[in-house]
Formats: C-alpha cells, sequence, structure tokens
C-alpha cells in the first residue's frame, strides 16, 4: 500500500481503461501523485470500439478502437501519439474520404487498431509503472471530510483527496457514490437518473477475406430496418459489430447477460444476409477469430460527482458506437479532469482570498516544481468538481446526441431517417456529416499546463493551444 504524503494531494485511480490510463499521463505531467487500480489485467483480449434511450444490440467486433482526430489531439498533447501511430498499420482509404476529409477539417488522422493493442501503448508509456496495481477490486468507497479511501477484497486500502471511478458502465464506484449520496441527502439521486436503456451487441473480429469488396482500411455501414452492420478493416482483420434494436427497453437495475448460445442464434438470424460483393454475413461469423454478444447502454448521468469522489468515461455517460465518440469523450473527461485537479492542487489553502467557485475559469496558479501541495477541504473539492460537472455536461450530452441520431438514422428507426439515409444522402455525400462531426470534435478541452505545437485544419480548436 502507498502511503500518503502529509501536504501531497492525491487521487485514487479506478480501472485501467482509456480514460484511467489517459488520466493517468495527464497526472504525470502536472506532478500529481496518484495510484491507479484495476480489478483485473492492464489490456485484456477483449474491448469495445474507441470511438444510450433506446436499447440497440450489436453483432460485431468491438475489438477495434478508433482513435478519431480530436482523441489523436489529446494523445499528442500527453506525448504518446507517436507510440499510438506505430501500431497502426492500416491505410486511409474510404468512399467520400471521410478520413482524408477529417484530417483536412482538424489536422490530425483517424486511426484504427485493437483496443488492447491501444490500452497496451497506454500502459506502456507510463513513467513509473509501480502506481498501476492490477488483481485490485474494489469493494467500498469511504468518504469523510479529511480524506476519502477505497477499500479492496483483499483487504488492503488506498488512501486519497479524491476518488476517480474509471470502472465503466457497471461501475463500482458510481454504486457507492449513489449509496454515500443518498444516506447524505435522501433522494439525491432518484431511480430515474439511474435508468438506463440496453443495447443487444454482438462483438468480434475476423480475418480479412476475399470477396467483400473492402479495402485495407474502410468503415462501412449497411443499413438495415432495425439494425445496422458496421464494419472496420485492417489489411488483416475486420472488425464487426451488428446494431439491433430490442422490442423493448431494459432499464436498471435489471441487465441481461447473454451466453454463446445467444450469440449463436442471433448470429443466426442475419447468417444470410450480404455483406460484400461476394459474402454473407454467415461466412464472416464461421471464420470469426473471436466474438460474443454484449450490453451496450446509452445515456448521461445527472450528477457526475458527490463528495470527494467523481465519476469520468462509460461510469459517467455512455454512447452508442456508430459515430465512434465514445473513446473521444472518455479522453476528454480525463484531460478536462486532469486541468481541474492540477488547479485544485495549486490552491493554498492558507490563502488570504477565498477558492474562487470556477476554477476552471480562473487564471492557473503558479506551479509547484517541488509538489509540496497543500491539500484542499472537502468544500474545495466539491466546487471545482461541481464546475468539471458544468463545463462537461452540455458537450457530453451533445454527442451523446448526435452518437444516437447516428445509430438510429442508419438503422431506419423512422420512416423520415429512411429516407434520408436511403436516397438524400447518397445524392449530397457525407460532407455535411463530416462537417458537423468535425466540428463537434473541435469542441473538446486541452491540456492547460502542457506546451505542445499542435496541428490545426480548416476548422480551428475552440479552446486551441496558445501560439509561441
Amino acid at each position: 500500500m502507498h502511503q500518503i504524503e502529509k501536504k501531497q494531494f492525491r487521487v485514487v485511480i479506478v480501472g485501467a481503461g482509456v480514460s484511467g490510463l489517459v488520466l493517468a499521463h495527464a497526472l504525470e505531467l502536472a506532478k500529481i501523485d496518484f495510484i491507479l487500480l484495476e480489478k483485473g489485467m492492464v489490456a485484456p483480449p477483449w474491448g469495445t470500439s474507441i470511438t444510450s434511450k433506446d436499447t440497440w444490440p450489436a453483432l460485431g467486433s468491438s475489438d477495434t478502437s478508433p482513435v478519431v482526430p480530436a482523441g489523436a489531439r489529446l494523445l499528442h498533447q500527453i506525448g504518446i501519439l507517436e507510440a499510438v501511430e506505430r501500431k497502426y498499420t492500416g491505410r486511409t482509404v474510404l468512399e467520400d474520404r471521410w478520413f482524408d476529409a477529417m484530417r483536412e477539417k482538424l489536422g490530425y488522422p483517424d486511426l484504427t487498431l485493437e483496443r488492447r493493442e491501444y490500452l497496451q501503448v497506454l500502459y506502456d508509456e507510463l513513467p513509473d509503472k509501480s502506481k498501476v496495481l492490477t488483481g485490485k477490486r474494489v469493494k467500498n468507497v469511504v468518504d469523510n471530510e479529511e480524506e476519502a479511501f477505497v477499500e479492496l477484497d483483499d483487504g488492503s486500502v488506498e488512501r486519497g483527496d479524491l476518488i476517480v471511478g474509471c470502472d465503466g458502465v457497471h461501475s463500482t464506484v458510481r454504486k457507492a457514490m449513489w449509496e454515500i449520496a443518498n444516506q447524505t441527502i435522501p433522494n439525491f439521486i432518484t431511480p430515474q437518473e439511474k435508468q438506463s436503456e440496453d443495447t443487444r451487441p454482438r462483438i468480434g473480429i475476423a480475418p480479412q477475406q476475399a470477396g467483400t469488396g473492402f479495402n485495407e482500411q474502410d468503415m462501412i455501414f449497411v443499413s438495415n430496418q432495425g439494425y445496422t452492420f458496421q464494419f472496420l478493416t485492417q489489411p488483416d482483420k475486420i472488425y464487426f459489430m451488428i446494431h439491433h434494436k430490442l422490442p423493448e427497453p431494459v432499464r436498471w437495475p435489471n441487465r441481461i447477460r447473454y451466453s454463446e448460445k445467444d450469440a449463436e442464434e442471433l448470429a443466426a438470424k442475419f447468417a444470410e444476409h450480404p455483406i460484400g460483393d461476394s459474402l454473407v454475413f454467415g461466412d464472416l461469423w464461421c471464420n470469426r477469430i473471436r466474438g460474443h454478444l454484449i450490453s451496450l447502454e446509452e445515456g448521461v448521468l445527472e450528477h457526475f460527482f458527490f463528495g470527494r469522489t467523481v465519476l469520468i468515461g462509460d461510469a459517467a455517460h455512455k454512447v452508442t458506437p456508430n459515430a465512434a465518440m465514445g473513446g473521444a469523450s472518455a479522453m476528454e473527461d480525463s484531460i478536462a479532469l486532469a486541468n481541474t485537479i492540477h488547479k485544485l492542487a495549486q490552491q493554498k489553502q492558507s490563502s488570504p482570498h477565498p477558492p474562487p467557485t470556477d476554477y476552471l475559469t480562473a487564471k492557473n496558479p503558479p506551479y509547484n516544481d517541488n509538489n509540496n501541495n497543500i491539500k484542499p477541504s472537502k468544500q474545495d473539492v466539491a466546487l471545482a468538481l461541481q464546475s468539471y460537472q458544468n463545463e462537461r455536461k452540455p458537450r457530453l450530452q451533445k454527442i451523446h446526441d448526435e452518437s444516437a441520431f447516428v445509430t438510429r438514422l442508419q438503422s431506419y428507426d423512422t420512416w423520415f431517417l429512411y429516407l434520408l439515409m436511403r436516397w438524400v444522402l447518397p445524392l449530397i455525400g457525407l460532407a455535411p456529416i463530416v462537417h458537423n462531426v468535425s466540428k463537434l470534435g473541435a469542441g473538446g478541452p486541452r491540456l492547460e499546463y502542457v506546451d505542445v505545437e499542435e496541428e490545426s485544419g480548416t476548422i480551428p480548436w475552440v479552446h486551441p493551444m496558445p501560439k509561441k
């Protein structure tokens, strides 16, 4: 167990997914102490794309990690974009020049690689891996005036000034935060907030096959009434998903757990559907490297924090993967929270003036190179996290709505969307969608305490790096 120094601000991060590892990099750059706890292993073999109100099942391969230009920009700011690019093996070839157009708009590339490879790079590039502890399952969270700590199932305890739940859509930290909040303020977290609708995705990966007509890196959608095929290709692999709308929504606390039999039955339903020039989905499924059926959710929580606990990534918000914005929004959370923590940790409690109520617009305090930060009070933490939530929620709701629209558009969810997808878009092309997606990406945060010369395109960043 790592000991906490008396005057040093310390962050306990729970979950070594994309948001947790990116936050760890950002805190390293800020010289803020942290510990990262992962219940399993770093970079497990299964995962979803780095890229819910209706219920959408997906059948396909979510073992891929599309890193959109806004996400690539953040990787550049934390200094690991080149390392990620070395894992990228595809070419940017797509009908209507989607990838090229996105790069022209924002200056950074779209990258696709296996999620486990992406997580492995994020971990490998950490300067101090002793701060990442695996096999550490959180059992309970305790939040008091002086500190917060997590109790682990092996009997150990990790203490800090802030607990960050990056532990996914079925977050243990979130469950504990809800309990603490409702014990402190009855009905603070309502049953309505806890309810999200469930989707059933089938995810998988198969070797690249002749007869598909796919290029070495394509992003392909095959639209149908009520369901959508999605393919992301690499020279040697095809990642696939099918998003399928369930007859009825599934809401908290209910949770569907799917078996291999369920996966086979759903695959059989779509087996004869053409997916290429001379290939049906059944050919892809029979030759899969791996594939299974999982649940997806969508929605944005009302409360991202309570006391000394804050939720980021899928623990706080979940989007359907069609627009590939889930991973980027989680990375943005990490960067925005790191900015907040950096400012918070530098605030001197002994200051004769009260702390600003909005840490995100306050002028950056001078950096303290000796890392002897004066720890803020619980009230200071709450004020900072409120500002973080105020900054992130409107943008995350916009990303959620855009992702939901794309999913429903591609699955012909209404007659209007059918006409738009089937007849209007083929006439006008993807340019309007590229513009809207790029404009949405341009609004993300930057890491405020680093100085890098960033790329730019025809759409300027809303929060650009200061010019030298």
